[in-house]
């Protein structure tokens, strides 16, 4: 059967049973709303979020989560709390109960990141004037989505509690927020928009049939329509598909607009069979016969490029093809039952005629005419007309920024304004760059890579700051730069180097010229004090075993009183000279010790030693030197005099002096002997620092031995410590023309210790900017521009090339480098959003193309259909460029290009089927004489289609939502333009132009239209 023979049968079917036909809809849309909840509570339970789940941005956020301890955030609003007089104790107390409020509350709050838990955040969440702070807090439901949408809404309920501060005001504000106050208003504009199509649908249809009675045919038609293409979508988005905020109001706009033009399609041609004298029955019949093909082709097409959209990736194309499809096929039944059955009710009264004149009659016969005799210059005006308006479309811009396409007094909005007055520009909504790594991250190379790809990064153009873990409020530490600490080291060399000059060294000579006078006055000079030395040393092993000796001869005191009194008042003499040359020795020794405590003390407080090892051994020798000789060497010469002193003096017991001084004399040697070996290590591990280590390893081995000689040990200390005092001080010039050096920042001087990151300052570094397997490092990239705006987009990627190359030459070359963040969620969006719409375009062209072939049996007809429709969507979006970017400055937003594409191609083919198909019907009688006859009978008929279906979606501009004014404005202009430029000029001059050749490879449907003609 063919598509004629159907479509009769399928009149005849419905007007016998017309009655029954309409109880059928009304208990089916009874039984639907009763049984299957709203769409908008389907919505609201099933949304999904505007950029799915593997976009990189989004992985990413997840990643970074996980790595930081997150417990699932896939968002991050922020609460900001205000106060114009300053933030008082009152606001902060309200601060923490907010805070308290939202760790009580399990459900979607995944995590609050406050300053009272952790102050070391106060100074990057608290703004500089003291007035203005911000609260993140993590969310579980994704942006978007209605998880996210219910959480953003208790969030405020919490912020907004009871017994606020006087002036202090607290909005929620952020990504998750801007999308939820989007939704919000979308939503509150259905009503208002559906209205609105309604009135205007009303009164176009009364214009049009000047009777009530018709005009409530179309009505009832597309309200029917409209009922039960809501509930089966909010069926099948509970089990099939998914649906979004957007699906309302585009099925809405679509449901209106396709069921009223298929409606006026049958209504027309019921009038024009009526004209032509057949019953209303079979006018009906023979209505449905002509047009219904052409319909059903029309929903086809619709059906098809709306599946296209399901595969896409973003959301509100994907949620919305699906929605729109299955509406577009229940408003096709319903047009195709309810319209025939009301018209053969209405008919059989004599309520559905015809109008009594038409003007439009006579402007359409005039345009077939002027078509048919002119068509090179009719198609000439048409495509120049078309094309002036298509030039503006490359000049689009397309906006990512969700804020400006709602009111200005949304709460997100008003959040955003606040923090703007306190806060840089990206402040909450920034970007993060993520560096992973196989180790942790917390030593001195990989902490200098890290700076070395933030480093690059802030000298990007645009780039605000860039904060991490070496640089936490945005600047970098000037503790952790190469330069600040080989400067500090360098002046603390030269301090150590002067105070040896000035001081030390003086002393050390007095003491040499003190021992020089004191040799002199021993009579041998300082080889008499060296020959006493030795024999110190040899007279402390005698006296030590005297000592011994005469400890265990103590037991028989009555027989050795007499031998002991006499020792020991020899013993008293011997001791009283011994106790006066240890005394001098002591002193003396003092002077270097003090000496290297000075220079060891230096050393210790220098960063920079740490990086060299000669440096390092160098101040391990002279520690050890300085430990033995104060800690052993003194004392025990100290006590070793003292000692002997008392026993000269006869002011202790002598068991007791003898102890002591045995003690004491038994330390001295014991430091002596340690001594000795430090200084045998130091010298060996001074070879490298300078050609004077030679010196000190000789006289610490002469130390070791004895100290054979005072006068020439004290000359070779003070050369040795002159040497020292030279070497310092060329060490002191070396690193201070260092840092002179490393303060380039080309250099990169960067110089971060491990054991710095223990330092309590560095708290909010090591949490907040470091995993805590210190395996991850984030970056949080802020910027001078609109965070919304494309130059940030595109900055994003520059980000994440830079990082890279900064990385480059480093331990961590190779490391996996992301992004995410605002501007890179919307360069993902910009990405997936051109990826979606030629995707989307080439099914939906394809299918349309199919679907034109099949109906009109040909290949080249369908082939500059297609090309009109897309040189009129091309005009139509060159038309919303004009308008709403170059005249009223604002960008279209990136929904709109394939939204309206899917449509305008759609809906824009209809127009042109049924124009063609009436084209093909007259063609028997002529090809510019069939031209003309069609431009007639459908002239009145598809200008009121295409002007009704363009108020359905100009009727979006009465909401609150930019993006669908925008939408509603650019689909609205496209149907005007294809009704009365494209189906009025342009295709019906190329079908005059190409004759016969219209229906290419096609010939029987000639023969069977001129015998259907003949028999007319």
């Amino acid at each position: 059967m063919d598509s004629g023979n159907f479509f009769s049968a399928w009149g005849r079917a419905v007007v016998r049973g017309r009655v029954l036909t309409l109880v059928a809809w009304i208990v089916v849309a009874g039984a639907l709303v009763a049984t299957v909840p709203s769409l908008e509570a389907v919505i609201a339970r099933a949304s999904q979020p505007v950029i799915p789940d593997d976009a990189v941005s989004v992985q990413t956020f997840k990643e970074m989560d996980t790595a930081f301890g997150g417990t699932g955030a896939q968002s991050v609003t922020f609460v900001v709390f205000v106060s114009p007089d300053g933030l008082g104790e009152a606001d902060r107390d309200y601060y923490r109960r907010v805070v308290r409020r939202l760790e009580r509350r399990g459900d979607g709050v995944t995590g609050v990141q406050d300053v009272t838990s952790r102050p070391e955040l106060a100074d990057t969440m608290t703004s500089e004037d003291g007035r203005a702070m911000y609260l993140p807090v993590g969310l579980a439901g994704g942006i978007g989505s209605p998880e996210a949408t219910d959480q953003v809404a208790q969030i405020r309920e919490l912020a907004a509690g009871p017994n606020r501060p006087a002036g202090l005001s607290t909005y929620v504000t952020g990504t998750p927020a801007t999308i939820a106050d989007l939704q919000t208003e979308a939503v509150s504009s259905v009503d208002r928009i559906t209205i609105v199509t309604l009135v205007g649908i009303a009164l176009i249809l009364l214009l049009m049939y000047r009777s009530m009675v018709t005009a409530a045919i179309a009505l009832i038609t597309i309200g029917i329509a409209l009922a039960v293409s809501r509930q089966v979508t909010a069926f099948f988005g509970l089990h099939v598909f998914d649906v979004s905020t957007f699906t309302s109001v585009f099925l809405t706009g679509v449901v209106l607009g396709a069921g009223t033009d298929f409606s006026i399609f049958l209504i027309g041609r019921y009038h024009e069979e009526r004209s032509a004298g057949r019953d209303p029955f079979e006018a009906v019949r023979v209505a449905t016969r002509r047009v219904g093909a052409v319909i059903a082709a029309s929903g086809g097409t619709t059906i098809a490029a709306s599946l296209a959209m399901t595969l896409a990736d973003l959301g509100i194309f994907r949620t919305s093809g699906p929605a729109i499809a299955i509406s577009v096929a229940v408003t096709l039944l319903t047009a195709l039952t309810v319209t025939p059955a009301l018209l053969a009710l209405a008919g059989a009264r004599g309520w559905a005629e015809a109008p009594a004149r038409s003007f439009s009659g006579r402007i359409w016969h005039g345009a077939g005419n002027l078509v048919a005799t002119r068509p090179v210059a009719v198609l000439t005006l048409g495509l120049l007309l078309l094309g002036s308006l298509a030039a503006f479309y490359p000049t689009m811009k397309v906006s990512f920024d969700e804020r400006a396409v709602q009111p200005a007094d949304t709460d997100s909005n008003v959040g955003y304004r606040a923090l703007a007055q306190h806060f840089p520009a990206s402040e909450i909504l920034q970007d993060f760059v993520l560096i992973k790594a196989d180790r942790d991250l917390r030593n001195p190379r990989d902490l200098a890579a890290l700076e070395q790809a933030a480093a690059s990064v802030a000298r990007i153009e645009g780039v605000h700051s860039v904060r991490g873990v070496t640089r936490p409020t945005g600047s970098p530490l000037d503790e952790a730069s190469l330069g600040h600490q080989t400067g500090e080291v360098g002046r603390q060399l030269g301090s150590a180097a002067a105070e040896l000059e000035a001081g030390d060294t003086e002393r050390l000579t007095d003491g040499a010229a003190t021992v020089a006078v004191g040799a002199g006055d021993l009579a041998g000079g300082a080889t008499l004090v060296a020959e006493g030395t030795r024999q110190a040393a040899d007279a402390i092993d005698r006296f030590l075993a005297g000592i011994e000796e005469g400890r265990s001869g103590l037991g028989d005191a009555i027989a050795g009183a007499e031998t002991a009194g006499s020792g020991s008042a020899e013993l008293a003499d011997g001791a009283a000279q011994l106790a006066d040359a240890l005394t001098l020795a002591h002193d003396q020794t003092k002077v270097a010790v003090d000496g290297l405590g000075t220079a060891h003390q230096a050393l210790s407080r220098s960063l920079g030693c740490g990086l060299d090892p000669v440096c390092v051994a160098a101040r391990d020798g002279i520690a050890e030197i300085h430990v033995a000789q104060r800690d052993q060497l003194l004392p025990g010469l100290l006590r070793a005099a003292t000692a002997a002193r008392q026993i000269a003096d006869g002011n202790t017991a002598l068991a007791e002096g003898l102890s002591d001084l045995a003690d004491g004399l038994r330390d001295a040697r014991a430091g002596v002997a340690a001594l000795a070996a430090a200084h045998q290590e130091f010298g060996g591990r001074l070879d490298e620092l300078a050609d004077g280590a030679a010196a000190v390893a000789d006289g610490a081995d002469e130390l070791a031995d004895g100290a054979a000689a005072v006068s020439d040990g004290t000359g070779d200390l003070v050369v040795a410590t002159q040497e020292i005092t030279d070497g310092l001080r060329q060490a002191a010039d070396f690193l201070l023309d260092t840092s002179r050096t490393a303060r380039d920042p080309a250099i990169g001087g960067f110089h971060l210790p491990a054991a710095a990151l223990d330092d309590p300052r560095m708290a909010l570094a090591l949490g907040f900017y470091l995993s805590d397997d210190g395996r991850t490092a984030r970056l949080i990239v802020l910027s001078d521009t609109d965070p919304f705006g494309p130059e940030a987009m595109a900055r994003s990627g520059q980000i994440r090339d830079t990082a890279e190359t900064a990385l480059r030459g480093t331990r961590l070359e190779g490391a996996p480098v992301a992004m995410t963040g605002t501007a890179s969620a919307n360069a993902d969006l910009d990405r997936l959003a051109a990826r979606d719409f030629w995707l989307v375009a080439g099914v939906a062209l394809t299918a349309v193309w199919l679907i034109l072939m099949m109906l009109l049996r040909s290949v080249v007809a369908p082939a500059y259909l297609l090309a009109s429709v897309v040189i009129s969507y091309a005009a139509a979006m060159g038309l919303s460029v004009l308008v709403w970017q170059h005249l009223l400055g604002h960008p279209l937003e990136w929904s709109v290009p394939a939204i309206a594409f899917v449509i305008l191609i759609a809906v824009g083919a209809d127009y042109n089927m049924l124009l063609v198909s009436r084209i093909r019907e007259e063609f028997p009688a002529g090809a510019r004489l069939g031209v003309a006859r069609a431009v007639t009978a459908t002239g009145g008929m598809i200008t009121s289609a295409g002007v009704i279906f363009a108020v359905s979606f100009l009727a979006m501009m009465t909401g609150s939502v930019t993006t669908l004014a925008q939408i509603g404005f650019t689909i609205g202009a496209g149907l005007l333009l294809d009704t009365l430029v494209v189906r009025t000029l342009v295709v019906p001059s190329i079908a005059a132009l190409l004759g016969r050749w219209n229906w290419w490879p096609s010939r029987s449907a000639f023969t069977a239209n001129r015998t259907e003609a003949l028999a007319r």
